[in-house]
């Protein structure tokens, strides 16, 4: 292998006062902001898949859990599937762009306080994809443009790093080289009721749309929201030839 705190209202004296209200549950984006029981976390190294990480890639999947690899995979595959595989390590980004990302503590620190990497193991913890899509039903940056491709994201972390960064990291790092690319639009998609992935791209870019199916939850988004702005300000012409 994808958001406001409530205040509390001080209760009324006397022995008629009502218990405040509980307060809320912190969003998602408070999360990975809290103090981590496991130490300080890393900076983070993000590079391209190259063709001679196939070893670290399976290595990789094997130390994620039954359960990250099915919100990633929607389902249990016992391996990287072969098609997504190859085309990841075939080097394309304007098909397949992935990434991978690293920790990387300062020198001196005496390495990490919380997940400790195996013996002989350095390599990485996460991987990110980003696929070249095809049209999409209403994939248009405003009433009366085409339909443009939607790239398709998705992320795989190892469990025990989880929540440390290396997911924003990634992302960053495959939005910047769509960008780059000319991209317009980026999907991605999760089961119902696992939409962290999704609030984090919210939090990022401009939405689409939002999808649902039977058991799965899908958003889509802009990467060229200023020259969106443009358009919806009456400048259609610039920036959409």
């Amino acid at each position: 292998m994808t958001t406001v705190i409530v205040g509390t209202q001080r209760p009324l004296p006397g022995p008629t006062a009502r218990r405040a209200p509980t307060p809320a549950r912190k969003p998602d984006r408070q999360l990975d902001r809290e103090p981590d029981p496991r130490g300080p976390a890393p900076k983070w190294r993000v590079a391209p898949v190259r063709p001679q990480d196939e070893a670290a890639l399976a290595e990789l999947f094997a130390r994620c859990s039954a359960e990250t690899v099915r919100l990633r995979f929607f389902g249990r595959p016992r391996e990287l599937p072969r098609p997504y595989l190859d085309a990841m390590l075939a080097g394309r980004p304007e098909t397949h762009d992935a990434v991978v990302a690293y920790p990387e503590y300062p020198e001196g620190a005496g390495g990490p306080e919380g997940p400790e990497a195996p013996e002989g193991w350095a390599g990485p913890v996460g991987l990110g994809s980003l696929t070249a899509g095809g049209l999409a039903p209403g994939a248009s940056l405003y009433p009366g443009d085409d339909a443009h491709p939607v790239g398709e994201l998705g992320l795989l972390v190892v469990d025990d790093w989880q929540r440390r960064g290396a997911g924003g990291a990634m992302l960053d790092t495959l939005l910047d080289r769509a960008r780059a690319r000319g991209m317009r639009l980026v999907s991605a998609s999760v089961l119902t009721g696992r939409r962290g992935l999704l609030d984090v791209l919210g939090r990022r870019l401009p939405t689409v749309r939002m999808t649902r199916d039977i058991d799965a939850l899908t958003g889509v988004y802009r990467l060229d929201a200023e020259q969106w702005a443009e358009a919806g300000d009456g400048g259609r012409g610039q920036g959409h030839g």
